[in-house]
């Protein structure tokens, strides 16, 4: 089957499997495409945007993702679980004379809502979607992680900074879709690889520089072997021409080698990037342990589910959710939730079972629509009638509209993904925020380009990003990670920091072309027209 999608109106196909799934979790089949799915999830979570406001209940200042003055209540992490406060109290009947998503916008408006996505983190209160951290700053959606500094998505990781999805790794800076490193800078795709700097695709190397696609070696430098005292008197002259130089040196350099197809490992009949031990998924991009399951973003120990972004553990027969997990079962079209059965249509709610249309549901809640209790009789019955009736007005089956989200679409991860102008936002309905101009004041002071001619004042500066003009600060957990790893500070801000990683990844699609060594047809993300060299599994192995 071919439809156009309802928004952006390009043709997309939805496959004979695709509608098993949708009749197996009883939904109707999408009028969006997988991208704009995509991008509606997105834009529901705001990583970065933090706030210095009041808690509205106990009234104590912290830091939330929501701005004072917003329309709904806002709870800091202790209040919202306490049981100071009913999520029930603000339960109200269904109105089946009106739209469902515009009852559900006034329920999420007058619910109090959490200022910080978080659960067991110790001294980490300037991060949301963290969850058993220590001493972690600006690091959203990361998960056993200590002593680091803006590390997005990463896990069981120690003395990071500036990364982005490394797991088990530890004194890293600058590096992304990395695992089991230790002592590295500047690092892509590498897998237990140490004491290196500027490498892509490398598996085991020691003392390395600037190299893409190599194995198990030492005391390289552009891919060409070295002796010891050669490679330390090469690298000595090469890091005096400084990071940024030698970044560019890099991307070049990378240009030039072969790249894989996909990035996958220990993967069977599976499609996508940065994929590990993984079965049956289908475009899935940087996901660990799925089995039976597509269109995943970010996703962790799923089975037989589709369109899930950033959830992990334990997730089955779910589909368009976004932002939790933790043993949810048929959970469908819910934001921030958790450990929830057979439920729809939810926001920040966690381990409820068989509820629809909620707000801020806590622990052990059954039964519930639009925050009101039934019995199971009645649960049953109303649900069926406002599903009937959705599907009258064309709502059900599709996730939360982007109207409705909270936050403006600038201050999304939709857009780090579809990145759009401030006329295309505002055209579509969505909200927009304008960016204040006192934080782009010209910073006269000149930050030095090694750590060890930086004096620890540089913590009460004021810097300006060298790309963007943003003003910035340097904490002094970040100061202290860089003089231990003996790197400079950077002189960027920490979004331009990351749009800076993100340079190395490859667009999350599949285009048709063929191997340039043996020409077989192969699906890739990277597209025909793009300048590099790629083979398909079986030539990358030759090669490598």
């Amino acid at each position: 089957m071919v439809k156009n999608c309802k928004q952006c109106g390009i043709e997309f196909e939805i496959t004979g499997e695709d509608l098993k799934f949708y009749e197996k979790v009883s939904v109707t089949s999408p009028t969006f495409c997988p991208d704009c799915r995509l991008q509606r999830r997105l834009s529901f979570r705001n990583e970065n945007s933090l706030h210095k406001r009041k808690c509205s209940l106990c009234g104590e200042s912290g830091i939330f993702v929501f701005p004072e003055g917003t329309s709904h209540p806002v709870y800091c992490v202790d209040c919202w679980w306490s049981d100071k406060w009913d999520p029930l109290s603000y339960g109200r009947d269904f109105d089946f004379g009106r739209p469902f998503f515009e009852q559900f916008d006034e329920l999420s408006r007058t619910v109090p809502r959490m200022g910080l996505y978080q659960m067991s983190n110790e001294n980490s209160k300037y991060n949301s979607f963290l969850a058993y951290c220590k001493n972690v700053y600006m690091s959203a959606g990361s998960y056993f992680v200590e002593d680091s500094v803006f590390c997005r998505k990463s896990q069981y990781s120690k003395d990071c900074l500036n990364c982005n999805l490394v797991d088990h790794s530890e004194l890293l800076e600058g590096a992304i879709n990395s695992s089991y490193c230790y002592g590295c800078r500047a690092i892509f795709n590498c897998r237990n690889c140490s004491s290196s700097m500027y490498l892509a695709d490398c598996v085991g190397c020691t003392d390395c520089f600037m190299c893409g696609g190599v194995i198990r070696r030492s005391h390289c430098v552009k891919n060409v072997q070295y002796t010891k005292e050669e490679y330390e008197k090469l690298v000595e002259e090469k890091l005096s021409s400084g990071h940024e130089a030698l970044m560019k040196e890099f991307v070049e350099f990378n240009k030039t080698l072969p790249k894989k197809y996909q990035n996958q490992l220990n993967c069977e009949n599976s499609s996508g990037d940065f994929l590990q031990n993984s079965k049956n998924a289908s475009m899935c991009f940087d996901c660990f342990k799925v089995e039976d399951s597509k269109y995943l973003f970010e996703c962790e120990s799923v089975k037989d589910c589709m369109d899930l972004t950033t959830h992990d553990k334990n997730i089955q027969l779910s589909y368009e959710m976004s932002c939790g997990g933790e043993d949810s079962y048929m959970a469908k079209f819910g934001f921030c939730a958790c450990d929830t059965v057979n439920s729809e249509y939810l926001f920040e709610s966690f381990f409820v079972n068989e509820c629809f249309g909620c707000v801020g549901l806590h622990p052990k809640t059954k039964n519930c629509i639009l925050n009101k209790q039934y019995s199971k009789e009645e649960y049953d019955a109303l649900r069926a009638r406002i599903v009937e009736h959705m599907k009258k007005t064309g709502e059900y089956g599709e996730f939360f509209p982007t109207t409705i989200s909270s936050f403006a679409y600038n201050e999304t991860v939709a857009n780090d993904h579809f990145p759009l102008s401030q006329e295309e936002v505002l055209k579509n309905g969505w909200k927009w925020k304008d960016i204040d101009a006192k934080l782009f004041v010209k910073s006269d002071f000149v930050l030095p380009d090694r750590i060890e001619e930086t004096a620890s004042s540089v913590v009460d500066e004021i810097l300006s990003c060298s790309c963007c003009g943003k003003n910035y600060k340097i904490i002094p957990m970040e100061f202290d990670l860089a003089k231990k790893m003996k790197v400079p500070l950077s002189k960027k801000c920490s979004n331009c920091r990351q749009k800076d990683l993100r340079v190395f990844k490859s667009a999350r699609k599949l285009y048709a072309r063929t191997c340039s060594k043996c020409l077989g047809e192969i699906l890739s993300v990277y597209s025909p027209d793009s300048p590099e060299v790629v083979y398909c599994e079986s030539c990358w192995q030759h090669a490598n």
